[in-house]
Parts: C-alpha cells; structure tokens; sequence
C-alpha cells in the first residue's frame, strides 16, 4: 500500500489500520461474529453494513473499546489491533474517533466549548495543527457559534458531532449510521460532508449503517455482517449495484448455542431470578464505590480546566440558588413548628410556661441545631439533589456522552463522581446551614410574635444556651454534625452516580435510575442518623 504524508504539524503517519483478530462478539444467546479477522485500510473508507438488528452499532462499540462490563449478556473475546506502518501501536497511542447516532454531545456546553473540550485531550503531535483549531473547525463546518447545543438543527448538531471528532485528531474515526432517519436529499449532503472532511483530515474511516445507497459513493470498501456465517464478508467491488439483493438473501439472526443459557424452566423464575441478581450486583457496585468514595477524591483529571468546570457543573446542580431557596423554606417551616407548637399545646401552659420557658428555648436551640435540620435537610438533599444527579448522569449514560468522553480518553468517573463528590461535600454543609439559620430566624420571629413581654433578647439569651461553649467560636458537638453531614454528603453522591452510571437502554431506564436513587440515598441518611443518634449521645 501506498504511504501517505503525515498530517499537517504531526509526526503521526496517516497509515494506521485497524484489524480484527478472531474475533467473537455474543449477545444474550445470540452470536452477532464467530472468529473473524479482517482487517480495515488505513486512510480509506469502510462501510459495514447488514440488516437491521444484526449487531452493527454494537460492533462499533467493540471496536471503539466502549463495552461497559455491566451490560448484560454481552460477550466479547478476540483482538481489535490497531496498526501502524511499524507494528500494533501500543495502548497510549491508540485513538478512536466516534461519531455517535445520537451525537452524543454536551447540551450545557456552547458548540464552541464542546470542540474545545475534545481538543483540550487531543494527542501531544497534533496540538500544532492549525488545521484543528475549535475556532477554524466551527467556522469549516458551517457551526453557528451564537446557538446554544441544544437548540442546533440536526444537520447542525451532526457537524457538530464530526468537528468534536476531528479536533481530538484520532487515528481512526468511526460513523455510527450517520444518514439514519433521513430523507435522500439530506442523506446525500451528509455523505458530502464526511467526504469532504475525510478528504481534508484523512485517515481510516469505518462507517456502520444500512443506508449503503448514500454511502457508497464514497467507499473504498463495502463489508456485509453475514448472520449465517457469524463473520463480515467482504463484497466485492462489482458486487455493490446488487448489494440491495444480497442484504435480501441474508438470513435474521438466529439463536446459536455458544455458550448460551439454558432456556428451560419457568419463564417467572428466570425473571425473578435476573431481578435479583440484578438488585445483589447494584447494591454491591453502590457498596464497592461507597468503600472506594476517598480514592475517588483525588483529582486525576486529564484536563484540571474541565475537571473544575464539570466540578461547577455539579456545584450548580447541588447548591444553586433554587437549592438555598429550597432549603431555607424549608427551614422556617421546621422553626415555625417546633416554636410555635411547642409553646401553643404545652400542657397546662399558664402554670407551667413561667417555670420552664427557658429550658424549653435551650431545648429547642439544641434540637434544631443536632438533630432536626440536619436529618430533614440531609434527607431532602438526599431526595432532590440526588435525583437531580441521578438524572443528569442517567442522561449522559443514555445520550452516549459517557461514551464520548471514553473516546477522549477519560474515565467518565474521573471527571463526573469525582467532581459530583465535591459538590456535595461542599453543597451539603452550606445547605444545611442555611437550614439551621432560616429554623433559627424563623424561631426568633415566632417567639417575638407571641411572647412579646419576654423580646428578642430573651430568645437570644436562652436559645443558644445548651450550644455556646466558654472560649470557643464553635457550638458545642459542631464536629459530630460535621462528620455526619459530611458522611451523608458522599454516600448521596456515590448513590447517585452509581445508579445513574448504569447501562441505560431507555428513557424508562433513566428514570427507574432517579427513582431508585432517591430510595437508596434517602435510606441511607437515615441509617447514617441513626447510628450517629447512638454514638454521638450515648
């Protein structure tokens, strides 16, 4: 083969090929590829294509390296080599480029930031190529740069979606359907832009889809997934007027025995038997991460630029000014409660009030302070914020961004639970003071309102009584609250990154995800309070 310069201001040859070596990919009971080793050109373009549900996108994240373990039934076994003009490039050099179908980009990111935050992670040899710069690629590709992501057309967010790719300058790039669900017109102007792109940044390019009739034109090579013979063949060039025919003929996957599950038994008992193993895996990978929560705070971060914006991120979803509105509400309706009922159904209040009023203040600032801000306010973060994270990290997990950040070379945790972490160990402490404070204020004017012989003053001399320590800045067991509010904080956002982390196949999914997030944080606060309420006043 004929090698190719390398690319503008890189040492990098543009002859990196990727090879599949025996490779075997198996979902649930069915076989998608049985040793198959192919092996795909350097700076030319592939398609591989099949018939809908042959395994075509999930060979793409095989070869791209984006299996998650967790995912269920799935099975893969072999070698994907990707090759230079000296041998198999080691793991460090070894780069894909994924165009996801979805996209998978960053709505809270502007396009601009989004190419950035690719080329921020780009290899060392490129980040000299001008042709790479974020700037020059929005411009290249016709990006609006004055648009939130979230409101490009499709076409846009398409090209937003190649631009990203390009600025990590990776060795392969990869399609997944790029013309699915459009229209022939539209079809046929994406190919044009994949042409063109691939033309100006050249290197091996795979595209996986069915629509062959708007991709061909630009293929060097054609490969069929042949689901009888669990392999890809390739189609020969004079084969490609009929391949239409030829993707007829093949056969729909079929169930095959290679290491299959026994399908005999109650079809209950294997549900109920999948639920549980479900529920025992989830609850040991919350466990594992809850152990594993202090390694988790040491920013590894590829980038410490994004690290700290993801870590602002998940700052504003914690404790954004919604969140302290939130809070303070609900902490003057805890001091309105446990003020103004206290005194309203004392027992035999005319007789008693007089003698035990201050003692009931004392109380009270001590209640407030220990135990009831802290336990509502822990619990309605568990709720509300850990869902709000849940959410947001369920939704990355199902829109692929997780994915996309893999293929920059970062582990989404690095970036994601660590920078969650922060955030509510950070966010919770000032939460539940505004907590505390709102209880307080709201206690004052409740007293004032219907003690007003006794003032202010009397409240302020009795109600911090039990608290105040002689010679010291803090309240009396502020180390006590701060271990357990500190302790909730990181079990809330282990919880809510670990549900919302897992493999998501749906909507449905995301939501069950949010929802068992606020299961399992708001019962694990509970049992964190719990177990404090002995130790700290035994």
């Amino acid at each position: 083969m004929k090698e190719t310069a390398p690319f503008p201001g890189s040492d990098r040859p543009i002859t990196t090929h990727v090879e599949l070596r025996q490779l075997t990919v198996q979902a649930g009971r069915q076989v998608l590829l049985r040793n198959t080793t192919v092996r795909f050109d350097a700076g030319k373009v592939t398609l591989i294509v099949g018939r809908s549900g042959v395994g075509k996108s999930t060979l793409l994240k095989v070869i791209a390296g984006l299996i998650d373990e967790r995912e269920e039934g799935l099975r893969v076994a072999g070698d994907v080599v990707m090759s230079g003009t000296s041998g198999p490039l080691p793991n460090n050099n070894r780069s894909f480029g994924v165009v996801f179908q979805d996209f998978a980009l960053f709505d809270e990111l502007s396009p601009l930031d989004n190419i950035r935050l690719a080329y921020a992670h780009r290899s060392k040899q490129s980040r000299n190529d001008p042709q790479r710069v974020p700037e020059q690629l929005l411009d290249e590709l016709g990006i609006p740069a004055d648009v939130p992501t979230a409101s490009l057309s499709g076409g846009q967010r398409q090209r937003l979606a190649i631009a990203r790719v390009l600025a990590y300058d990776p060795n392969v790039v990869l399609y997944d359907e790029p013309t699915s669900g459009l229209d022939d017109a539209t079809a046929a102007e994406v190919t044009r832009v994949i042409s063109k792109t691939h033309s100006k940044h050249p290197c091996a390019l795979i595209i996986v889809t069915h629509d062959f009739k708007s991709s061909s034109p630009i293929a060097d090579a054609i490969y069929l997934i042949d689901s009888e013979q669990k392999s890809l063949r390739k189609i020969e060039p004079e084969d490609w007027p009929r391949l239409s025919g030829i993707l007829k003929e093949s056969r729909p996957l079929s169930e095959d025995s290679f290491g299959g599950e026994s399908t005999r038994g109650p079809a209950w008992r294997k549900l109920a038997g999948r639920q549980l193993a479900r529920f025992f895996t989830a609850t040991t990978h919350c466990l594992e991460s809850i152990v594993l929560t202090p390694c988790r705070l040491v920013p590894v971060w590829k980038s410490p630029w994004w690290g700290f914006r993801f870590l602002l991120h998940y700052l504003r979803a914690v404790a954004s000014p919604s969140a302290w509105l939130y809070i303070a509400i609900t902490g003057a309706i805890i001091g309105f409660v446990a003020t103004y009922f206290t005194f309203r159904f004392l027992p035999s209040a005319n007789y008693t009030k007089p003698l035990v009023i201050e003692d009931l203040l004392r109380s009270m600032g001590f209640a407030l302070y220990r135990i009831l801000v802290p336990i509502l306010v822990t619990i309605l973060i568990a709720a509300r914020c850990g869902a709000a994270v849940a959410s947001d990290v369920g939704g990355k997990k199902y829109g692929r961004q997780m994915d996309a950040l893999r293929t920059l070379g970062v582990e989404p945790r690095r970036y994601l639970l660590t920078g969650i972490l922060y955030a509510f160990l950070i966010g919770t402490p000032w939460l539940v003071l505004i907590g505390y404070l709102s209880a307080a204020v709201t206690s004052l004017i409740v007293f004032t309102a219907t003690h007003p012989g006794r003032g202010p003053w009397f409240w302020q001399l009795h109600f911090h009584r039990e608290l105040v320590v002689p010679n010291h800045f803090l309240y009396t067991g502020t180390f006590w609250l701060l271990a357990k509010i500190i302790l909730c904080a990181a079990g809330i956002a282990t919880i809510a990154y670990a549900r919302g982390s897992e493999p998501k196949d749906s909507t449905r999914s995301v939501s069950q995800g949010v929802t068992s997030t606020i299961l399992w944080a708001t019962l694990y606060v509970l049992v964190v309070h719990f177990i404090f309420a002995f130790v700290e006043f035994e």
